[in-house]
């Protein structure tokens, strides 16, 4: 997806036990055709380009609306998903959930009701927001994405994946002080999300930006991701 104008762009570099990994992840923030405060990223590996792209709309700190597009050798696959908030109101935790998604037998369709249950489109820019949410809820959240689990599973890929979430506050000195090293006005967060990613470490700035992720990979192996490439443009105060 093209936006019309941009508010903010960066990138994402990973790293894996310090050795840089080939992955393309890149955001955009900015308007749309319909002049909607749009965000756009990309996460792609290899060079032929395969990855995921999502566009979504956030209001007060929720995705409402997004758009997901996987592409790799196989073929290519696409997901809608949207809250279904009562007329005449906004966005609100707990809104029912719909989505829609291609799989081999046709289009599908599926209502998950909210309660409790937050749209989280996978991507890194997007876990800002999140964590600020979960937060404050000392039990978690379950938290609905697109399935990328296993993408030769073609009848669940983008389909609805529930999981439970959850986080909170890092505290103590040396978490002070990695906080600080990132810069400015840092929140740290410990990070409980799927089975590949417990126990992480997650640090946002006071924008909702997502700056540092640390995590241990079940082999032992320690992933980061920092926040590079920062375009923030003066009238715009907050990510979501």
């Amino acid at each position: 997806m093209r936006l019309n104008s941009t508010l903010a762009q960066g990138r994402y570099h990973y790293s894996c036990d310090g050795r840089e990994m080939p992955v393309q992840d890149s955001w955009q923030l900015g308007h749309d055709s319909e002049g909607r405060r749009t965000l756009v990223s990309r996460r792609l590996v290899g060079d032929q380009g395969y990855g995921i792209e999502v566009s979504a709309i956030l209001c007060a700190g929720l995705v409402n609306e997004c758009h997901v597009h996987w592409r790799d050798e196989t073929d290519e696959v696409s997901a809608h998903y949207r809250l279904n908030s009562p007329q005449g109101h906004g966005p609100r935790l707990g809104d029912e959930i719909e989505a829609s998604w291609k799989g081999p037998n046709g289009p599908q369709q599926a209502r998950l009701q909210g309660e409790s249950r937050l749209l989280f489109p996978l991507m890194r820019v997007f876990m800002g927001p999140l964590l600020k949410t979960l937060v404050q809820h000392e039990k978690g959240l379950e938290v609905v994405s697109p399935d990328i689990v296993d993408p030769s599973q073609r009848g669940k890929l983008l389909s609805p994946r529930v999981s439970h979430r959850s986080a909170r506050t890092m505290v103590g000195e040396l978490a002070s002080q990695r906080a600080q090293d990132m810069g400015p006005d840092i929140s740290g967060f410990i990070y409980q999300g799927d089975e590949a990613e417990r126990d992480a470490h997650c640090y946002v700035d006071s924008r909702s930006l997502l700056v540092g992720y640390d995590w241990p990979s079940s082999t032992g192996r320690l992933w980061q991701v920092r926040l590079r490439d920062l375009e923030w443009s003066q009238c715009l105060t907050s990510l979501a």
